[in-house]
């Protein structure tokens, strides 16, 4: 195949100016002759990069909500998002392709190769360390997380040579038969491109690459692990910007971090995983005016604070953020809010399920358990007429819930707080007839995406790491420890509890409260895993119902694993991880002896009506329809 040389600088002209860096509308191609020699121009190349990752945003959020438990449909979804939430994905369904991140990978090899032939200081481990290797970092660390996004969602994927850094390149590699022949390979004089430079070199491939979850995430990890000594320009004092949010918007350590923690958790690296997660986003002291620790979750975002969260950029939550429209110049929107909001001209072709409202209001504060069975009697001897709920406590996470992740709408306008909190007083007391005619007409609504946005802005950030997913990362390692393959933990299962609930998992009086903790809940005794037994209870009462004991540390465990997963989705509801919190317990399961596919599918799958209940287990209880097949055309 001969190769064009032409090109193609990532929707950016390498003379544009710093303010314009992501503005879609400028020039596609770039001629030989303009192939760039300083920083600024390889900057620009560089930010082109985030457009690509943009364009990925809404197929990641489709695929990863609305195959969980927290997302359905509506009467006005299309087809193809009917396709994805009942688990029956076509060929051509526009969220099927894997096109869009090999289209990242090619534009990441591209950066990479101009970096390595122009600027081979990147590759000497022992040269100075100058903004070259922070965008060499960059590339390598996008191509990385393109890898292991796509590879949750088609289970087997090919790892592309470098040299190979178009999409029809791509395609013509994956989908030829036999061994792939890639000739003209053009190679960069530190100059820029010196026509005497360009040889005709045949490169033969014939081993094609196609790694599996395990295999292709560990292939990342080796990638960053080998190649990046840095990452993260800071250009936000170039220019007039003057952004203090710029480096949570771009690639950053603490980004790179994150990945790394993601990586390692789906392989059950906890090792690895906890040796940064201490440090980084547990334990991190900033000395800032008064002492505060980055990225601790505590008081800061407590309450109705926490809406805050999502209404901007917060740089003591956001790890990394994809900024929309980062200039008023760019207009590089989503179609999210398009999705979610009830508003004309907005579709409203998604909501919240039953379920995932269930799950905050069925929260409950200061509730009061009583017991007149001494603690030391067995278990068995607990009769559940002396167990009972003393004081019920105060009804529904009203911190992250109602009016942060989602809304009711009635006639057209939001329903006021103060009339969802008399809503779930009414149920506590059986007032049924009162409940539905306050709810009559009524529409559940996902809201997270329109905090803070008028009707037609379409432009929310999508925070792909933030602090409170770290924190339960760090609990789901000390609820799941034994199914390491060994190696050890200083803390037991209890220490999960404390980055769920208070955050005292250090000992010192900082203002840490756990995720749940900065939203007003504790353990208790009814959830604490330090009590002999564990309690049932009915959601709009609050009342005991059933009680179970612990019969083995693995019962803890993975009791533990289900408060887990009932605390990320209501902190990190309808942010595109939910099915892939699903598949890596499940998975853990599997390695472990367990029926992951029984739990995954049974917890998915209750989530839809009755009628459906029945089909979608069946599915995935087959593990081959969790993933969607690898067509690149």
């Amino acid at each position: 195949m001969k190769r064009i040389i032409i090109y193609v600088l990532l929707l950016l002209v390498v003379t544009t100016a710093c303010n314009d860096f992501l503005n879609p509308d400028q020039g596609l191609v770039v001629p030989e002759s303009q192939v760039p020699k300083d920083e600024v121009e390889l900057r620009s190349i560089s930010l082109g990069l985030y457009s690509l990752q943009q364009d990925l945003v809404e197929q990641i959020v489709m695929l990863g909500e609305l195959r969980g438990d927290l997302l359905t449909v509506t009467n006005n979804a299309d087809p193809d998002l009917r396709e994805i939430n009942s688990f029956q994905i076509t060929e051509n369904n526009r969220y099927a392709s894997p096109s869009n991140f090999y289209k990242l990978i090619a534009s990441c090899n591209k950066v990479i190769r101009i970096f390595e032939k122009m600027h081979p200081e990147v590759l000497d481990k022992n040269s100075p360390i100058s903004n070259y290797h922070r965008m060499y970092g960059e590339a390598i660390a996008m191509r990385s997380w393109a890898y292991f996004y796509a590879v949750r969602i088609y289970n087997e994927i090919p790892y592309i040579p470098e040299t190979l850094n178009s999409i029809e390149e791509i395609n013509a590699y994956v989908n030829s038969p036999g061994e792939y022949t890639d000739s003209i390979y053009i190679d960069y004089a530190p100059n820029g491109i010196d026509t005497k430079t360009v040889f005709d070199t045949t490169f033969v491939y014939t081993d094609k690459k196609f790694l599996n979850q395990d295999l292709m995430t560990r292939r990342c990890i080796k990638d960053i692990k080998e190649k990046i000594r840095v990452v993260g320009v800071d250009y936000s004092n170039k220019d007039n910007i003057n952004d203090v949010t710029w480096n949570t918007t771009v690639w950053n350590e603490d980004g790179l971090k994150a990945l790394l923690v993601q990586m390692y958790m789906h392989i059950d690296n906890y090792n690895d995983a906890l040796s940064i997660l201490e440090p980084t986003f547990l334990r991190r002291s900033m000395q800032v005016g008064d002492d505060f620790i980055k990225y601790a979750v505590d008081d800061r975002y407590a309450g109705g604070k926490w809406k805050n969260i999502f209404e901007g950029i917060e740089n003591n939550e956001h790890i990394f953020t994809l900024q929309f429209q980062k200039t008023q110049s760019s207009w590089q929107l989503n179609n999210l809010q398009r999705y979610f909001s009830i508003i004309p001209p907005n579709v409203y072709a998604l909501k919240p399920s039953a379920k995932s409202i269930r799950l905050w209001e069925s929260q409950w504060k200061n509730y009061i358990i009583q017991t007149t069975v001494p603690k030391s009697d067995p278990i068995e001897n607990l009769p559940l007429n002396k167990v009972y709920t003393l004081d019920p406590g105060t009804p529904g996470d009203f911190s992250r819930g109602y009016g942060k992740s989602y809304i009711y709408v009635k006639n057209g306008l939001a329903v006021d707080s103060a009339t969802v909190a008399e809503v779930l007083k009414l149920k506590r007391l059986s007032f049924w007839d009162e409940v539905n005619e306050l709810m009559r007409g009524v529409d559940t609504v996902v809201y997270k995406y329109t905090i803070g946005k008028s009707t037609f802005d379409r432009n929310a950030n999508f925070i792909v790491y933030r602090a409170a997913a770290m924190h339960l990362y760090a609990a789901e390692i000390m609820a799941d420890r034994q199914y390491t393959d060994g190696g050890s933990f200083r803390h037991d299962i209890g220490f999960a509890q404390f980055y769920i609930y208070n955050g005292d998992y250090i000992g010192t009086n900082d203002n840490r409260r756990g995720v749940a903790g900065r939203a007003g809940f504790s353990a208790y005794g009814g959830k604490a895993v330090d009590q002999p037994q564990y309690f049932t209870f009915d959601p709009n009462t609050n009342e005991i119902t059933g009680y179970k004991p612990f019969a083995s540390l693995l019962d803890k465990q993975l009791y533990m694993e289900d408060i887990i997963m009932d605390e990320r989705a209501r902190e990190l509801a309808f942010e595109g991880e939910r099915f892939y919190d699903y598949i890596r317990i499940a998975r853990r399961r599997q390695k472990a002896g367990l029926n992951g596919n029984e739990w995954l599918a049974t917890k998915i799958s209750e989530s839809y009506p009755a009628g459906q209940r029945a089909d979608i287990k069946a599915r995935l209880m087959v593990e081959s329809n969790w993933y969607l097949p690898f067509i690149l055309k």
